[in-house]
């Protein structure tokens, strides 16, 4: 009687086995891992440090943990050497200043030039003089009407009014230069002035870059460096979580076109048990690694995946770590 019973209580198990898998068709691990999302929520990180500039940690005006706003004080270096670069710097751009405007008192000088071309003029017209004085007394002469050293005195005078004229257009010749180069001069120490300008207005930067300001709203987790330590440009000092919450979830290509840029998503908090609206901040190809391996035994092949990371407003009961579900069944829009 058993063994009559054994092949019938056989083909009810495979009566009851072929149920149980087509009542599961379509919800298989696989299956579901595609239709339905899970993820955790996160923050955004601010590796903060000092840019372009280094030094001595003089004061750390924030603890960790402390929620700070975007522009308050974080942290200071001593300004010391600055101080005293851009103090120098001043002092020089004063001393310049004095020599610009000595040079301008210098390169002023037109009544010297209006007294010199009238030197000039007047030795001009007793050269002039002296010509036709000449120029007479060699008429007589050749007339024999005067005698020899009349005529040498008239050449002497003649040669004279010669150097006067050379002498004073000389003059002239050099004041012009002097004015030249004053204005060369003038102009050389502008442009050093506007240098030195250039490089205190840099100090100055650099000294404003000593004061670490926080970028963004969010929550101090990490201080690097103590009161006194030396920290170089660019290394982490502080580092903040910002208040903008987010979390990532991969969909494959079917289901890709469901989220858009700036669209809504409804993500399901399993801490709260409720849902919280999301917004798509971007959706681009996940890593070769993250593909889904799809069931071999159903004949499926293997499916590309997307990352799509959507952020959510941070509220005090929302906190980092926690689960988010999301159904790619539902709608974004």
């Amino acid at each position: 009687m058993q063994k009559k019973l054994i092949p019938l209580m056989l083909l009810i198990a495979a009566f009851i086995t072929g149920g149980i898998f087509m009542t599961l068709d379509g919800k298989d691990a696989v299956t579901i891992a595609s239709t339905k999302k899970s993820s955790l929520l996160a923050a955004d990180t601010l590796n903060v440090s000092f840019q372009g500039v280094g030094g001595k940690v003089t004061s750390i005006q924030v603890t960790e943990e402390q929620q700070v706003r975007q522009g308050d004080v974080l942290m200071t270096l001593d300004p010391t050497d600055i101080d005293l670069q851009m103090a120098k710097l001043k002092t020089d751009i004063q001393q310049q200043e004095v020599k610009i405007q000595q040079a301008k008192a210098l390169g002023d000088r037109k009544e010297d030039v209006e007294r010199q071309a009238l030197a000039v003029e007047a030795a001009q017209q007793a050269l002039d003089l002296a010509q036709k004085n000449y120029d007479r007394k060699k008429a007589l002469f050749d007339a024999q009407a005067v005698a020899q050293a009349e005529l040498d005195t008239m050449s002497n005078q003649l040669e004279t009014a010669k150097n006067a004229l050379a002498q004073q257009q000389a003059g002239l010749n050099k004041l012009n230069t002097e004015i030249q180069n004053n204005v060369y001069n003038v102009e050389l120490a502008e442009k050093q002035k506007a240098t030195m300008e250039v490089q205190l207005q840099s100090l100055a930067v650099q000294k404003q870059r000593m004061i670490l300001q926080a970028p963004a709203d969010g929550k101090v987790t990490r201080i690097v460096p103590k009161i006194g330590e030396n920290i170089g440009s660019g290394a982490t000092v502080v580092t903040i979580e910002s208040d903008q919450l987010y979390y990532d979830i991969y969909v494959d290509e079917t289901q890709i076109s469901k989220f858009k840029p700036s669209g809504k998503v409804s993500g399901y908090v399993v801490a709260l048990k409720k849902n919280v609206e999301g917004k798509v901040r971007y959706v681009t190809a996940a890593p070769q690694y993250a593909n889904m391996r799809m069931s071999r035994d159903k004949g499926q092949a293997d499916v590309s995946l997307f990352l799509v990371r959507i952020d959510v407003q941070r509220t005090p009961e929302l906190l980092p770590g926690m689960s988010v579900e999301v159904k790619t069944g539902a709608n974004s829009h």
